[in-house]
């Protein structure tokens, strides 16, 4: 993959000079994303050319992996080639299926490709840079923060997928993704003690979704501009102002809905498995990831995530690429949450 180019920002040099001297310390969130966190690559590139400099780390799910390998010592090189090298096959290498108990896939593999890159027996205390990984509790719900022990069994915990992935066992504990309660871990990263929060979002749905409901004209699924339109207007509504014609309007329905089911039936080979669980929890994590982002001093979203599917990671290149434009693109915001910091 062809190295990008930064000019020299001399006021963004000044300014982490400053920072330096006051010992703010800089901490980096990534979220949670399947196949979207390879963009995490593209933003530490950007962070490291521009010396940025990267004192804590706190990672949800895939946020975890990316994260773990750079505190570990993995360089920017090595987790690119890393990337890179996640063709399909490789992809489909990784999936060890389980027995279908408490997921599909037992996660071994995974294990032994983190191990070989930079995990292998290090424990938390072996880190470079200050490392937590987010997972929960499946039984209570609660938020766990993994920072003791060994980093592989934290990273293997926080991205177990509901599902997909078994969970992971942690003393009385089973552990799943980080993600259902802590999307972008910018609370554990502050807690970790970072002046300067960077996160990094790869959530794809607009948490702001719009409601749908069956046009009574078309029989379609449409977006209701209006929650008035719900209401019932029985002087405009003929079902209610003409008996006689409720026979005939059930006869449309019945046909309407007839056509619906054939419409149905045409998809049913539609989403797998994975994509559906995927998917439903892209829905909920984008409810409560505005909430986890508003301590961020700097919030990042990759370009190009949207239509990234959960094992997408033949993608890679075009994933870091999204990362390196959109933090290119805050490298204003950056210099303006330190100018706020060093103000305070």
């Amino acid at each position: 993959m062809k190295k990008f180019e930064i000019e020299k920002d001399p006021e963004l040099e000044e300014l982490l000079l400053k920072a330096k001297k006051r010992g703010l310390k800089f901490g980096l969130a990534l979220g949670g994303g399947s196949a979207r966190g390879l963009a995490h690559v593209g933003v530490i590139q950007v962070l490291e050319a521009y010396h940025i400099p990267i004192d804590i780390i706190a990672g949800t799910s895939i946020g975890s992996v990316v994260g773990s390998l750079y505190a570990a010592g993995a360089s920017i090189d090595q987790l690119e080639e890393a990337a890179l090298s996640m063709k399909k096959s490789k992809t489909l290498f990784l999936i060890d299926l389980a027995l279908p108990h408490s997921g599909l896939i037992s996660g071994k593999r995974i294990e032994e490709m983190l191990n070989d890159l930079a995990l292998e027996d290090k424990t938390f205390d072996d880190l470079k840079i200050p490392f937590a990984a987010v997972a929960t509790d499946v039984e209570s719900g609660a938020e766990v923060i993994l920072n003791q022990g060994k980093v592989i069994d934290a990273v293997r915990a926080s991205i177990s997928i509901p599902g997909i992935f078994t969970p992971v066992k942690y003393q009385d504990y089973f552990l799943v993704d980080g993600g259902i309660v802590d999307p972008v871990p910018v609370d554990v990263v502050q807690k970790m003690g970072a002046d300067i929060i960077i996160a990094v979002s790869l959530a794809r749905i607009n948490p702001y979704t719009t409601v749908l409901m069956i046009d009574k004209e078309t029989g379609h699924l449409k977006e209701i501009e209006n929650l008035e339109d719900l209401k019932i207007n029985k002087e405009e509504n003929p079902k209610f102002r003409d008996t006689e014609k409720i026979a005939s309007s059930v006869d449309e329905e019945k046909s309407i809905l007839k056509q619906t089911i054939e419409q149905v039936k045409s998809k049913l080979e539609g989403p797998n498995i994975f994509e559906i669980i995927s998917q439903s929890i892209d829905i909920m994590e984008a409810k409560i990831t505005d909430q986890c982002l508003e301590e961020a001093d700097v919030v990042i979203v990759p370009f190009g995530i949207k239509e990234i599917n959960l094992f997408d990671f033949d993608k890679a290149e075009m994933l870091i690429k999204g990362g390196i434009m959109a933090t290119m693109i805050n490298i204003p915001e950056i210099k303006r949450a330190i100018k706020e910091k060093l103000r305070e």
